[in-house]
């Protein structure tokens, strides 16, 4: 398995290259911005890009989606609910003193539980809203990895104060949806650096018991 974290743009989002090395072909995992760079990077790997997948459709999530679209001609893959915040871009850009360019549309939908090949690799897609409607992680239990988004950090779990947040659903997301995962399992988030499901169980103060959420 190929895996790259690219840190993007002004938010420091996570862009990931994850690609299978038999086959050759691989998926972006939210280009957040900087398309010349994640281009680049990709050329280094040597893989095929054949579709992009979103975990969810924030401004810094998506920057860099029409560019690379028009880079590679692959199909843009989210949840279906991640469609309402595709058509908000603009106004998401506007709330942050920002412009946004070409809006992206999605091609497809993922939909809960649903598995996406990446050559021999397996991405079992996990619904997780709560940070952001339609939110999606993405578990690789072969490799025990999850791209979880922005649902769960090191320390921390998503916000919930951006439109279509719900802090309830996000705890419910994590704890049935991704805490019932492995410890051992390496979580890749949306910001930050990587943790592990039994690092995050024990000791991210969001999920103890009286713990706040932002």
């Amino acid at each position: 398995m190929i895996l790259e974290k690219l840190t993007v743009g002004t938010f420091q989002e996570n862009c990931y290259i994850l690609g299978d090395e038999a086959s050759g072909t691989g998926v972006l995992v939210d280009p957040g911005d900087e398309a010349v760079r994640i281009a680049l990077a990709v050329e280094q790997t040597g893989l095929e890009i054949e579709k992009i997948l979103l975990t969810h459709a924030h401004i810094d999530h998506v920057g860099a989606v029409a560019a690379l679209i028009d880079e590679y001609g692959c199909p843009v893959l989210a949840h279906r609910e991640s469609e309402q915040l595709l058509e908000q871009l603009p106004t998401q850009a506007l709330m942050m003193g920002l412009r946004f360019g070409k809006v992206p549309e999605l091609d497809g939908y993922i939909e809960d539980e649903e598995e996406l090949e990446v050559g021999n690799l397996t991405l079992r897609a996990l619904y997780t809203p709560g940070h952001a409607p339609g939110h999606l992680a993405f578990y690789l239990e072969s490799e025990g990895v999850l791209l979880s988004g922005d649902a769960l950090f090191a320390g921390s779990v998503g916000r919930t104060d951006l439109p279509g947040g719900d802090a309830g659903q996000l705890m419910r997301s994590i704890r049935e949806r991704l805490l019932v995962l492995p410890d051992t399992t390496v979580v890749h988030p949306g910001h930050g650096p990587q943790t592990t499901i039994g690092n995050e169980r024990s000791y991210n103060p969001f999920l103890q018991q009286g713990g706040g959420i932002l």
